[in-house]
Protein backbone atom coordinates (compact mmCIF):
# COMPACT_ATOMS: atom_id res chain seq x y z
CA UNK A 1 0.00 0.00 0.00
CA UNK A 2 1.20 3.20 -0.79
CA UNK A 3 2.28 5.65 1.95
CA UNK A 4 2.68 9.30 1.10
CA UNK A 5 4.16 10.45 4.53
CA UNK A 6 7.35 7.40 3.89
CA UNK A 7 7.48 8.10 0.44
CA UNK A 8 8.35 12.01 1.04
CA UNK A 9 10.66 11.21 4.06
CA UNK A 10 12.71 9.12 1.52
CA UNK A 11 12.72 11.36 -0.84
CA UNK A 12 13.67 14.57 1.41
CA UNK A 13 16.81 11.90 1.56
CA UNK A 14 17.63 10.89 -1.71
CA UNK A 15 17.17 14.53 -2.54
CA UNK A 16 19.88 16.03 0.40
CA UNK A 17 22.29 13.31 -0.65
CA UNK A 18 25.58 14.05 -1.12
CA UNK A 19 28.47 11.46 -3.27
CA UNK A 20 32.06 12.74 -2.94
CA UNK A 21 34.51 11.14 -5.28
CA UNK A 22 37.27 13.21 -5.46
CA UNK A 23 38.53 13.74 -1.74
CA UNK A 24 39.54 16.88 -2.44
CA UNK A 25 36.10 18.01 -3.27
CA UNK A 26 34.60 20.62 -0.48
CA UNK A 27 31.01 18.45 0.61
CA UNK A 28 28.20 21.08 -0.56
CA UNK A 29 25.98 20.33 2.46
CA UNK A 30 26.60 21.00 5.70
CA UNK A 31 29.27 18.76 6.86
CA UNK A 32 32.95 18.48 6.62
CA UNK A 33 36.18 16.72 5.54
CA UNK A 34 39.58 17.41 7.23
CA UNK A 35 43.23 16.39 6.06
CA UNK A 36 45.90 16.19 9.06
CA UNK A 37 49.49 15.28 9.49
CA UNK A 38 51.97 15.47 6.95
CA UNK A 39 51.63 18.26 3.95
CA UNK A 40 53.54 16.86 1.73
CA UNK A 41 52.15 13.22 1.97
CA UNK A 42 49.67 12.65 -0.49
CA UNK A 43 46.26 10.50 -0.41
CA UNK A 44 45.25 8.04 -2.82
CA UNK A 45 41.35 7.75 -3.61
CA UNK A 46 40.76 4.82 -6.32
CA UNK A 47 37.19 4.06 -6.78
CA UNK A 48 36.05 5.26 -3.52
CA UNK A 49 33.46 7.60 -2.58
CA UNK A 50 31.42 9.35 0.39
CA UNK A 51 28.08 9.37 1.00
CA UNK A 52 26.98 12.32 3.27
CA UNK A 53 22.80 12.13 3.63
CA UNK A 54 22.98 14.06 6.58
CA UNK A 55 24.14 16.90 8.56
CA UNK A 56 26.68 17.86 10.86
CA UNK A 57 29.22 14.87 10.04
CA UNK A 58 32.93 15.26 10.47
CA UNK A 59 35.80 12.62 8.26
CA UNK A 60 39.34 13.25 9.05
CA UNK A 61 41.88 11.71 7.40
CA UNK A 62 45.65 11.39 7.58
CA UNK A 63 47.14 12.54 4.71
CA UNK A 64 49.70 9.13 3.46
CA UNK A 65 46.13 7.23 3.43
CA UNK A 66 45.62 4.82 0.73
CA UNK A 67 41.61 4.34 -0.13
CA UNK A 68 40.54 1.69 -3.30
CA UNK A 69 37.38 0.17 -3.20
CA UNK A 70 36.43 2.53 -0.06
CA UNK A 71 32.45 3.49 0.86
CA UNK A 72 32.02 5.89 3.88
CA UNK A 73 28.14 6.18 4.43
CA UNK A 74 27.58 9.18 6.81
CA UNK A 75 23.39 7.89 6.93
CA UNK A 76 22.76 10.24 9.98
CA UNK A 77 23.51 13.30 11.96
CA UNK A 78 26.76 14.76 14.07
CA UNK A 79 29.07 11.02 13.18
CA UNK A 80 32.56 11.07 13.43
CA UNK A 81 34.91 9.26 10.62
CA UNK A 82 38.94 9.61 11.50
CA UNK A 83 41.07 7.22 9.32
CA UNK A 84 45.03 6.95 9.96
CA UNK A 85 47.71 6.56 7.14
CA UNK A 86 49.26 3.38 5.94
CA UNK A 87 51.10 2.18 3.15
CA UNK A 88 48.73 -0.17 1.65
CA UNK A 89 44.99 0.33 0.95
CA UNK A 90 41.92 0.46 2.78
CA UNK A 91 39.08 -1.73 1.01
CA UNK A 92 35.97 -1.10 3.18
CA UNK A 93 32.69 -0.08 3.01
CA UNK A 94 31.93 1.95 6.82
CA UNK A 95 28.31 3.06 7.40
CA UNK A 96 27.45 5.35 10.13
CA UNK A 97 24.03 6.93 11.72
CA UNK A 98 23.44 9.47 14.15
CA UNK A 99 26.00 10.09 16.53
CA UNK A 100 28.32 7.63 15.85
CA UNK A 101 32.39 7.53 15.96
CA UNK A 102 34.95 4.94 13.89
CA UNK A 103 38.28 5.20 14.02
CA UNK A 104 40.91 3.34 12.18
CA UNK A 105 44.61 3.95 13.56
CA UNK A 106 47.67 3.48 11.18
CA UNK A 107 49.75 0.85 9.00
CA UNK A 108 46.38 -1.30 8.53
CA UNK A 109 45.79 -3.97 5.78
CA UNK A 110 43.28 -5.32 3.92
CA UNK A 111 43.61 -8.32 1.84
CA UNK A 112 39.60 -7.94 0.32
CA UNK A 113 37.04 -5.51 1.49
CA UNK A 114 35.79 -5.48 5.48
CA UNK A 115 32.63 -4.08 6.14
CA UNK A 116 32.09 -1.86 9.46
CA UNK A 117 28.77 -1.09 10.65
CA UNK A 118 27.80 1.04 13.39
CA UNK A 119 24.40 2.08 14.65
CA UNK A 120 22.68 3.60 17.91
CA UNK A 121 25.19 6.26 18.92
CA UNK A 122 27.60 3.59 19.68
CA UNK A 123 31.13 3.38 18.47
CA UNK A 124 33.68 1.48 16.51
CA UNK A 125 37.83 1.95 17.30
CA UNK A 126 39.92 -0.15 15.96
CA UNK A 127 44.26 0.54 17.26
CA UNK A 128 47.15 0.40 14.78
CA UNK A 129 48.97 -2.25 12.70
CA UNK A 130 45.89 -4.53 12.15
CA UNK A 131 45.66 -7.68 9.39
CA UNK A 132 42.23 -8.05 7.80
CA UNK A 133 41.59 -10.71 5.46
CA UNK A 134 38.68 -10.65 2.83
CA UNK A 135 35.34 -10.70 4.26
CA UNK A 136 35.68 -9.14 7.56
CA UNK A 137 32.29 -8.12 9.28
CA UNK A 138 31.90 -5.88 12.53
CA UNK A 139 28.80 -4.59 14.03
CA UNK A 140 27.28 -2.91 16.98
CA UNK A 141 23.64 -4.01 16.87
CA UNK A 142 21.59 -7.76 16.06
CA UNK A 143 20.18 -5.11 14.35
CA UNK A 144 16.33 -6.09 15.00
CA UNK A 145 14.62 -5.09 18.95
CA UNK A 146 14.49 -8.14 20.94
CA UNK A 147 11.74 -8.13 24.03
CA UNK A 148 11.55 -10.21 27.25
CA UNK A 149 8.21 -12.13 26.88
CA UNK A 150 7.65 -11.63 30.58
CA UNK A 151 8.98 -8.00 31.00
CA UNK A 152 8.32 -6.25 27.54
CA UNK A 153 11.58 -4.62 28.22
CA UNK A 154 14.27 -4.38 25.42
CA UNK A 155 17.12 -7.46 25.65
CA UNK A 156 19.10 -6.29 23.42
CA UNK A 157 21.46 -3.00 23.54
CA UNK A 158 23.58 -2.47 20.93
CA UNK A 159 27.32 -1.89 22.27
CA UNK A 160 30.91 -0.68 21.41
CA UNK A 161 33.52 -2.44 19.99
CA UNK A 162 37.17 -2.06 20.65
CA UNK A 163 40.05 -3.72 18.82
CA UNK A 164 43.76 -2.78 20.28
CA UNK A 165 47.09 -3.15 17.66
CA UNK A 166 48.49 -5.94 15.40
CA UNK A 167 45.37 -7.81 15.38
CA UNK A 168 45.32 -10.52 12.67
CA UNK A 169 41.62 -10.95 11.95
CA UNK A 170 41.06 -14.08 9.56
CA UNK A 171 38.81 -14.72 6.59
CA UNK A 172 35.52 -14.51 7.20
CA UNK A 173 35.60 -13.45 10.88
CA UNK A 174 32.48 -11.88 12.21
CA UNK A 175 32.92 -9.85 15.30
CA UNK A 176 29.35 -8.53 17.24
CA UNK A 177 28.26 -5.84 19.92
CA UNK A 178 30.47 -4.99 22.85
CA UNK A 179 33.37 -7.34 21.86
CA UNK A 180 36.87 -6.31 22.72
CA UNK A 181 39.79 -7.88 21.75
CA UNK A 182 43.38 -6.99 23.18
CA UNK A 183 46.51 -6.28 21.05
CA UNK A 184 48.83 -9.34 19.45
CA UNK A 185 45.78 -11.66 19.31
CA UNK A 186 44.91 -14.13 16.26
CA UNK A 187 41.12 -14.56 14.87
CA UNK A 188 41.10 -17.87 12.95
CA UNK A 189 39.00 -17.74 9.87
CA UNK A 190 35.30 -18.30 9.99
CA UNK A 191 35.10 -17.16 13.63
CA UNK A 192 32.23 -15.44 15.45
CA UNK A 193 33.48 -13.84 17.72
CA UNK A 194 30.72 -12.79 20.29
CA UNK A 195 33.00 -12.63 23.25
CA UNK A 196 35.98 -10.47 24.15
CA UNK A 197 40.02 -12.15 23.55
CA UNK A 198 42.59 -11.52 25.33
CA UNK A 199 46.22 -10.52 23.79
CA UNK A 200 48.38 -12.90 22.62
CA UNK A 201 46.19 -15.89 21.91
CA UNK A 202 44.81 -17.66 19.73
CA UNK A 203 41.14 -17.33 18.93
CA UNK A 204 38.69 -19.71 16.56
CA UNK A 205 35.20 -20.82 16.33
CA UNK A 206 31.79 -20.30 16.45
CA UNK A 207 31.48 -18.82 18.91
CA UNK A 208 34.96 -18.04 18.87
CA UNK A 209 37.11 -19.37 22.09
CA UNK A 210 40.69 -19.48 22.64
CA UNK A 211 42.49 -22.60 21.33
CA UNK A 212 45.79 -21.09 22.29
CA UNK A 213 48.09 -18.82 25.13
CA UNK A 214 51.22 -17.32 24.50
CA UNK A 215 51.28 -16.96 20.95
CA UNK A 216 52.32 -13.47 18.67
CA UNK A 217 52.55 -13.49 14.35
CA UNK A 218 54.01 -11.63 12.44
CA UNK A 219 53.18 -10.17 8.57
CA UNK A 220 55.36 -11.79 5.86
CA UNK A 221 53.35 -14.40 3.82
CA UNK A 222 54.63 -17.88 3.23
CA UNK A 223 53.21 -18.50 0.07
CA UNK A 224 56.28 -17.57 -2.11
CA UNK A 225 59.17 -18.83 0.56
CA UNK A 226 61.99 -20.94 -0.62
CA UNK A 227 63.52 -23.61 1.30
CA UNK A 228 66.01 -21.55 3.06
CA UNK A 229 63.25 -19.04 3.98
CA UNK A 230 61.19 -21.66 5.10
CA UNK A 231 64.20 -22.46 7.40
CA UNK A 232 65.16 -19.14 8.28
CA UNK A 233 61.03 -18.25 9.31
CA UNK A 234 61.48 -21.57 11.80
CA UNK A 235 62.87 -18.73 14.84
CA UNK A 236 61.77 -15.15 15.15
CA UNK A 237 64.65 -12.76 15.75
CA UNK A 238 63.00 -10.86 18.90
CA UNK A 239 59.97 -10.34 21.10
CA UNK A 240 58.55 -7.35 19.43
CA UNK A 241 55.14 -8.71 19.20
CA UNK A 242 55.05 -10.13 22.77
CA UNK A 243 52.90 -7.29 25.00
CA UNK A 244 52.53 -7.44 29.17
CA UNK A 245 50.77 -4.85 31.11
CA UNK A 246 54.02 -2.79 31.36
CA UNK A 247 52.69 0.76 30.20
CA UNK A 248 49.41 -0.50 29.81
CA UNK A 249 46.29 1.02 31.39
CA UNK A 250 44.24 -0.75 32.89
CA UNK A 251 40.32 -0.62 31.23
CA UNK A 252 41.23 1.81 28.94
CA UNK A 253 38.89 0.62 26.67
CA UNK A 254 36.54 1.60 28.87
CA UNK A 255 37.76 4.64 29.73
CA UNK A 256 38.30 5.87 25.87
CA UNK A 257 34.36 4.73 25.78
CA UNK A 258 33.19 6.93 29.07
CA UNK A 259 35.12 9.81 27.30
CA UNK A 260 33.15 9.42 23.90
CA UNK A 261 29.80 8.96 25.73
CA UNK A 262 30.29 12.05 27.87
CA UNK A 263 31.04 14.19 24.78
CA UNK A 264 28.88 16.57 23.49
CA UNK A 265 29.97 17.35 19.74
CA UNK A 266 32.07 16.26 17.27
CA UNK A 267 34.80 18.71 18.15
CA UNK A 268 34.95 16.96 21.51
CA UNK A 269 35.35 13.46 20.59
CA UNK A 270 37.58 14.80 17.53
CA UNK A 271 40.06 16.13 20.14
CA UNK A 272 39.53 12.82 22.07
CA UNK A 273 40.31 10.63 20.00
CA UNK A 274 43.30 12.01 17.32
CA UNK A 275 45.80 11.50 20.04
CA UNK A 276 45.65 7.61 19.06
CA UNK A 277 47.43 8.17 16.23
CA UNK A 278 50.17 8.89 17.97
CA UNK A 279 50.95 5.32 19.70
CA UNK A 280 52.26 6.48 23.15
CA UNK A 281 53.05 2.47 24.71
CA UNK A 282 53.73 -0.92 22.88
CA UNK A 283 51.42 -2.05 25.75
CA UNK A 284 48.89 0.78 25.62
CA UNK A 285 45.61 -2.03 25.06
CA UNK A 286 47.17 -4.98 26.35
CA UNK A 287 44.23 -7.23 27.72
CA UNK A 288 45.24 -9.96 30.03
CA UNK A 289 44.36 -13.64 30.07
CA UNK A 290 41.76 -14.03 32.64
CA UNK A 291 42.14 -16.31 35.40
CA UNK A 292 40.69 -19.52 35.13
CA UNK A 293 37.39 -20.65 37.36
CA UNK A 294 38.17 -23.09 39.76
CA UNK A 295 36.34 -26.05 38.83
CA UNK A 296 34.01 -27.43 41.78
CA UNK A 297 33.20 -30.87 43.70
CA UNK A 298 30.35 -31.08 41.45
CA UNK A 299 32.13 -30.27 38.45
CA UNK A 300 35.18 -32.65 39.01
CA UNK A 301 32.37 -35.17 39.49
CA UNK A 302 30.72 -34.98 36.04
CA UNK A 303 33.81 -34.70 34.41
CA UNK A 304 34.82 -37.94 35.64
CA UNK A 305 31.19 -38.98 34.88
CA UNK A 306 31.74 -38.20 31.02
CA UNK A 307 35.16 -39.78 30.53
CA UNK A 308 33.21 -43.14 31.49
Amino acid sequence: MYNESVFNILKVGIDSMEIISNILHKPETNNEIHFIGNTEDEISFVNSKIKFLGNGNRLIIERGSKFKNVTLNFNGNNSLIIIGKSNRNATMSVSVWNDNTFFLGRNYSFNGLARFILSEQKNLFIGDDNMFSSGVVVRLADPHLIYDVTTQKRINPTKSVYLGDHIWIGQDVMILKGVEVGTGSILGAKSLVAKSIPSNVAAAGSPARVVRKNVFWARPSVHAYTEKETVESQNFPDGRFVYTPKGSTAKHFAKIEEQLNTATSVEEKTDILTPYLNVTSKNRFFLPVPPEKKKTFLDRIFRKGGKK
